[in-house]
């Protein structure tokens, strides 16, 4: 289905019913690398999935792809669904968006759980990948790829490299240099007192150290540190990853 928000139609997907949970992933990536999550979270809820702008199966404009814009466009998909209150997962460039999100409107969300994700992505991130001005796109879309999973199969790094492909070149590095040099809400991160879950691969080589800051300023949160996981925890153990976020999501009073 599609949904048109902010001048751009974007696509999504529900399962089940009860209190609604929306997904929101990474760069490069589509709202299928939530499909181990369906089932098990569909049960007892209301599991919305959608593309970012520029991604998957939503509108691929030339334009602003800031970490805001993700955010007002999460926000227009709560409005139009007449969502009264929401949980929320975000991922990655996902959870960024969520975070900006809850910044801005705390009523609206009942629960929130960061994935991988950080209040300010380091520069260390734009400068590796450097080389995107002179390799083809189609090189860079699969370095990036193989960095995802920590131990990845064929299969994850052909599946990786086929959501990566479907990003134009233009929307996948206006997005990195938006969410590298001009997203940074490290100041405001302490005012978050919605009852938050941080979850981290081990080997998350980029995110684990922002992970632990974030649990830190974000009071009362709490944090879940997988092992033997790379970035993308959701594909790479599934079952844990959906019993925290379950159990977190369902628990009364957290």
């Amino acid at each position: 289905m599609k949904i048109k928000v902010n001048e751009v139609e974007l696509y999504y997907e529900e399962y089940g019913e009860g209190e609604p949970i929306i997904f929101s992933y990474g760069w490069l990536d589509d709202c299928s690398v939530w499909n181990s999550q369906i089932e098990t979270l569909a049960k007892n809820h209301r599991v919305i999935l959608y593309d970012h702008r520029g991604h998957g199966k939503s509108d691929k404009p030339k334009g602003d792809y800031s970490v805001q814009t993700l955010s007002n466009d999460l926000h227009s998909i709560i409005q139009t669904l007449n969502l009264e209150k929401v949980g929320l997962v975000g991922f990655s460039l996902g959870g960024m968006a969520a975070l900006m999100f809850t910044l801005q409107h705390p009523a609206k969300v009942t629960k929130l759980v960061l994935v991988g994700t950080t209040a300010k992505m380091s520069m260390s991130f734009y400068t590796l990948y450097a080389p995107r001005y002179i390799l083809p796109y189609g090189t860079f879309a699969r370095i990036v790829s193989r960095f995802k999973i920590y131990k990845p199969s064929q299969e994850n790094i052909k599946d990786n490299i086929s959501r990566a492909m479907a990003v134009p070149k233009h929307v996948a590095y206006k997005c990195m240099e938006e969410f590298t040099r001009n997203y940074d809400i490290r100041n405001r991160v302490s005012e978050i007192t919605v009852p938050t879950l941080v979850i981290v691969g081990e080997k998350d080589r980029t995110n684990l150290k922002a992970s632990e800051r974030l649990s830190r300023e974000i009071g009362g949160s709490r944090l879940r540190v997988i092992s033997s996981c790379g970035h993308s925890v959701m594909i790479e153990k599934p079952e844990e990853f959906n019993q925290l976020v379950r159990q977190f999501i369902d628990e009364e009073g957290s």
